[in-house]
């Protein structure tokens, strides 16, 4: 009976899960429709056909995008990486990270996720997890290291506008959060929380942390790689407001990073921040130099990119298989 219950209480879960972010795809369809209608089709479907000469560059800087995320994660493993990561299966697991990224909510925890469960055979389960986790932590503290010079160029622009704020209150929080979940990977207590909960549990929370003390409280070399990431997607978007017809310049390709940031902060739960990215584009147009139809431009074809890159990760496992894993583990 208690079987059953447990059974009828996770299928309720998971159809609530579905449920929500069902709601969430379709309240972002809805945005991007009734963005579409303001601002005309046709005239979008202009801009966007004048654009699409400059894509190949957009695709081939978030190729190099994805070799940094792949360097991050390198440098998270710590002294051990060289001796236990082999390159190619590296690239593999950030490719259908990559992809995962784009698609699933919370994307960003899915993907270190993801990468965790592809490289863990290699540098075992503990090494995994840490890594993950120290992923996360330098994804958060590199994206609130830039929204500061985004937060200046915002107000250099538009002195203290709703945007300017948002980027500042991002940096703190951001930075914040980074540093207590690399605070809290290295604390006494956390073991002593997951031993109560079971023994296994705690044997693997403190190999984790002994794997999260081999680097430095905030790793300089993971952040680096993060932050070189993150200066690449400047200069995407700076690409792609000279492809929409938009102002350019180093300040317009800041607030275009910071929007594009908090877009992503406040849509974490939605799929693909369908309609997020948009709506944050298009309120802070003017900030950016463009109009509403070139500041949506650059948001559709932002998906573009994303979706491209899903196609490349979904094919990934399909057709470049991954080597044997070695037989005997680092650790279990």
């Amino acid at each position: 009976m208690e079987r059953h219950e447990r059974l009828e209480r996770t299928a309720a879960l998971s159809a609530l899960r579905w449920g929500v972010r069902l709601a969430f795809a379709a309240l972002g369809i809805g945005i991007v429709g009734a963005l579409v209608r303001q601002v005309g089709a046709e005239a979008l479907c202009q801009i966007l056909r004048d654009a699409a000469p400059w894509l190949p560059l957009v695709v081939g800087l978030e190729a190099a995008r994805i070799g940094t995320d792949a360097l991050a994660t390198y440098a998270a493993y710590g002294p051990a990486a060289g001796k236990c990561l082999p390159v190619r299966v590296l690239v593999r697991a950030a490719l259908v990270a990559r992809a995962v990224s784009s698609i699933a909510p919370a994307g960003r925890t899915a993907a270190e996720a993801t990468k965790a469960a592809l490289l863990a055979p290699w540098a075992g389960p503990a090494a995994a997890t840490a890594a993950a986790a120290t992923g996360q932590a330098v994804t958060l503290v590199s994206g609130g290291i830039l929204s500061v010079p985004c937060a200046a160029a915002a107000y250099v622009i538009s002195g203290a506008s709703p945007i300017t704020m948002a980027l500042v209150l991002h940096a703190g929080l951001l930075i914040t959060a980074g540093t207590g979940i690399r605070v809290a990977m290295r604390a006494p207590w956390l073991g002593a929380i997951a031993g109560r909960l079971s023994r296994r549990a705690g044997a693997h929370v403190h190999a984790m942390q002994a794997r999260a003390r081999e680097t430095s409280l905030l790793p300089p070399g993971p952040i680096a790689a993060m932050l070189l990431g993150r200066v690449i997607q400047v200069a995407q978007y700076a690409i792609l407001a000279r492809a929409v017809g938009a102002a350019t310049g180093v300040s317009r390709a800041l607030v275009a990073e910071g929007a594009s940031m908090v877009a992503l902060a406040v849509g974490a739960f939605v799929p693909a921040q369908v309609g997020v990215s948009e709506g944050a584009f298009a309120w802070s147009a003017d900030v950016l130099g463009a109009t509403v139809p070139q500041a949506l431009a650059i948001a559709l074809l932002g998906h573009a990119l994303e979706a491209f890159f899903v196609a490349v990760g979904a094919l990934v496992p399909l057709l470049w298989r991954a080597p044997a894993p070695p037989d005997e583990q680092p650790e279990h």
